[in-house]
């Protein structure tokens, strides 16, 4: 398509795919939900802009009046996806959508589509609901398989073929008219996962018990690729992938066994060459098929369908999980996959879904023991399932005898006692080979740990390998330095940026404790994440946090000073102060002309709070220098801090800087601020001094300015102002007796905080 049509296209999809996930997770009077029906309502007016816009929908991708785009776009493929598995064929925008329309729409789509099915379908709700200028044209596969079939000279239709799958002997083969249908429902992916989702209904609906189902389905694709390797051997592969695609549709007991099926074996009494000359092809091994063919998209598709119909995994998920992907790479990339799904289902609006993932991520991050476990006890752990429900149905044994057994195998207990080992192998392994397995271990652990929120354990792991990594005496220590310091350029930032942003008050000195026993090296990262970070409560805590490895959190300080994020800027300005003093003044001094005005209060008193005449001279440099928003800032700042610590800051600028011309008006908001800064009798010297100070040439300024000084002392509400406002209107000069009276008959306001009256 061209440029102006896959513009909008895009726009559309990103627009729908983020407008769906909000939807899904907030109440309709949610000010996001606002915020993404506008967006809805821009792209659907620039889609329909030349009138009708149609969008075909295939399997992975979108088409707009029978075009693809050049190149793949993520949001396209999504959305095609989901619209994929509502069963949308085609979507025909007529005109504008109304935000109610596009709310409604949008519920639908962020339902499950077995929910929406129930209803009768996409088209069906959506009419009932009362619709809007949009079409919706669903896609009917029994009608489409039954079509097929007639085209083909096959007559069977969707849930006959069913109902031959599932009947009669599983030992026995199916028909050849059978297998031809399921050949053509193969050779879609969409359509071989709609009928392996039939297939478990109907299984589960006539009561097929689960060993019963495993070999029905293990016949049924075993028969199906033994067929597809005989008709036409050309498209095995694809067919393949297919079934390995819509088995991620399955339950972790009958995934588990199609992936113990015995591989094929000769008949008895005959050998390879016997079967060559019999003309019998050698038979498919499905378990090993689907291992190889299993990516890591299969995978988080897997996880996501079973923690969604459990909320939560299950130890048979685990095994299944495991048995597929062996490397934590795999795991790690197929578990962000499937949050990202889990996220976009309704288990993503529940309020309990990062407790459900995090428990989830847990247990399928843990689960170390398929290593171990010999492939043919393996098989009869998986066929043992219905009897392990019989033996927990037994209850002859006492609750405490259950209580304390259950105690010995919690898993806070197991993970611990793990935990324990590796810290031991830490100290007391002596070989370098085998120490150096041990920390790789270690280090995978203590990021699974920080990835599911378990930072006390892993503060115990991280204090074991920095202690190593800080004694010279070892001959590891090189070795755990450059550990940690893997550890600190990987991925466990990040997640510990997320546990900043959820966890409760107590819960950060866990933080604190393992930032610290990975030391100074976490600085640099910490940082960099800090300065992209949103969430206010995890800037505050990583800053705190940086602060306390002291010196060397100066640099990154610098960095932060340039974030887009007030909230980044302001805690720079708190590390600067803490770990930088008197040499920050500089950094301090580019704040100072920060757009946001919280900044640049903060900035003010770091530098008020480092006091020294080079922090008064660049303050008094910058309300010379500064343009008038800046002066104004400063003063405005100055004198809201009521703070007396501000006072000798003032009362150097009333005695060093220029009061005339354009600079008068910054003067005088500097002796305003003196006075609301309370009696500093440093402050309340400095405006005696100007109140007592005229020059004749310029008898208006003179005016001005001493009015400012006497009401500045009367707002000081202290004895000191008082008596210096009496020696005033008694001894001075006319002018001076003048203002002083005229700023004593004024109301007495009350007090500054902080000051002394």
């Amino acid at each position: 398509m061209n440029a102006e049509a896959a513009s909008r296209l895009m726009e559309f999809a990103r627009a729908c795919k983020a407008a769906t996930r909000i939807v899904s997770m907030y109440p309709p009077t949610h000010p996001a939900i606002e915020g993404a029906l506008q967006r809805m309502l821009t792209a659907g007016a620039q889609a329909t802009a030349e009138g009708t816009f149609t969008v075909t929908v295939l399997p992975d991708t979108l088409l707009v009046d029978g075009r693809g785009l050049a190149k793949p776009d993520g949001a396209v493929t999504d959305l095609a996806v989901m619209l994929h598995q509502h069963q949308v064929g085609e979507l025909v925008l007529l005109a504008p959508l109304t935000a109610g329309a596009w709310h409604l729409l949008l519920s639908l789509l962020a339902m499950p589509p077995e929910d929406v099915r129930g209803e009768g379908g996409i088209a069906r709700a959506w009419q009932a609901a009362g619709g809007g200028p949009i079409e919706i044209r669903e896609i009917d596969y029994a009608e489409v398989l039954k079509e097929r079939a007639e085209g083909t000279g096959i007559e069977a239709t969707w849930e006959e073929l069913v109902d031959s799958c599932l009947a009669g002997d599983t030992r026995g083969a199916l028909d050849e008219k059978s297998l031809a249908s399921l050949l053509d429902i193969a050779r879609d992916p969409q359509r071989l996962g709609e009928f392996i989702n039939r297939l478990q209904e109907r299984a589960r609906a006539v009561g097929l018990a689960t060993d019963v189902q495993k070999q029905s389905l293990r016949r049924i694709l075993e028969g199906l690729a033994n067929y597809a390797a005989q008709v036409n051997p050309d498209e095995f592969d694809a067919v393949m992938n297919n079934v390995a695609g819509g088995t991620t549709r399955l339950t972790p007991e009958l995934l588990l066994g199609l992936l113990s099926a015995p591989s094929p074996t000769p008949a008895a009494g005959s050998g390879a060459d016997a079967a060559g000359d019999a003309g019998d092809p050698p038979g498919v091994d499905l378990g090993g098929e689907l291992r190889g063919r299993f990516t890591e998209e299969m995978l988080g598709a897997f996880v996501a369908e079973n923690v969604v119909r459990d909320r939560g995994a299950t130890g048979r998920l685990a095994e299944a999980f495991h048995a597929l992907a062996t490397e934590d790479s795999q795991r790690r990339t197929a578990l962000a996959l499937a949050e990202e799904r889990v996220s976009m289902s309704s288990l993503g609006a529940d309020p309990q879904f990062n407790d459900i993932w995090a428990s989830a991520m847990s247990m399928l991050m843990s689960y170390t023991d398929a290593d171990y476990v010999p492939d043919a006890y393996d098989r009869e752990l998986t066929s043992a399932r219905e009897m392990a429900v019989e033996v927990e149905q037994v209850s002859d044994d006492p609750p405490d005898r259950i209580a304390a057994w259950l105690s010995t195998v919690a898993d806070d207990d197991l993970r611990a006692l793990d935990q324990q080992m590796l810290v031991d192998l830490l100290r007391l392994e002596d070989r370098p080979d085998a120490w150096a397995s041990v920390l790789e271990i270690a280090i995978t652990r203590l990021e699974q740990l920080v990835l599911v929120g378990d930072l006390g354990l892993a503060g115990d792991l991280a204090e074991a390998i920095g202690g190593i990594a800080r004694d010279p005496r070892s001959p590891f220590a090189s070795q755990a330095r450059d550990g940690i310091g893997r550890v600190a350029g990987g991925a466990l930032v990040k997640n510990l940026m997320l546990y900043m942003r959820q966890a409760d008050d107590q819960e950060m000195p866990q933080a604190d404790r393992l930032c610290a026993a990975l030391g100074p090296v976490l600085v640099s990262p910490l940082a960099a994440a800090l300065a992209a970070e949103e969430s206010r409560l995890a800037v505050r805590r990583a800053k705190d946090i940086l602060i306390g490895f002291g010196d060397a959190a100066r640099a990154p300080a610098k960095a932060l000073r340039n974030s887009s994020n007030p909230a980044v800027r302001r805690a720079a300005i708190e590390l600067l102060r803490a770990v930088g003093g008197e040499d920050a003044l500089p950094d301090l001094r580019t704040l100072l002309d920060d757009a946001d005005p919280h900044v640049q209060r903060e900035a003010l008193r770091a530098i008020v709070h480092i006091g020294s005449d080079d922090a008064y001279a660049m303050l008094e440099d910058a309300l010379k220098a500064g343009d008038s928003s800046t002066r104004e800032a400063i003063m405005h700042a100055l004198g809201a801090l009521h703070d007396e610590r501000a006072a000798p800051l003032l009362a150097h600028i009333l005695r060093q800087s220029d009061h005339r011309g354009a600079a008068e008006a910054a003067y005088r908001s500097a002796i305003e601020a003196l006075g609301r800064s309370g009696a500093h009798p440093e402050g309340i010297q400095a405006l005696r001094d100007v109140l007592h100070r005229g020059e004749w040439w310029a008898p208006g300024r003179t005016s001005r300015i001493r009015h400012a000084a006497a009401l500045a002392l009367w707002a000081t509400a202290s004895p000191a102002g008082d008596e210096a406002l009496q020696d005033a209107s008694l001894s001075g000069s006319r002018g001076v007796r003048a203002a002083a009276a005229r700023a004593m008959s004024m109301p007495r306001r009350t007090p500054p905080a902080g000051g002394t009256a």
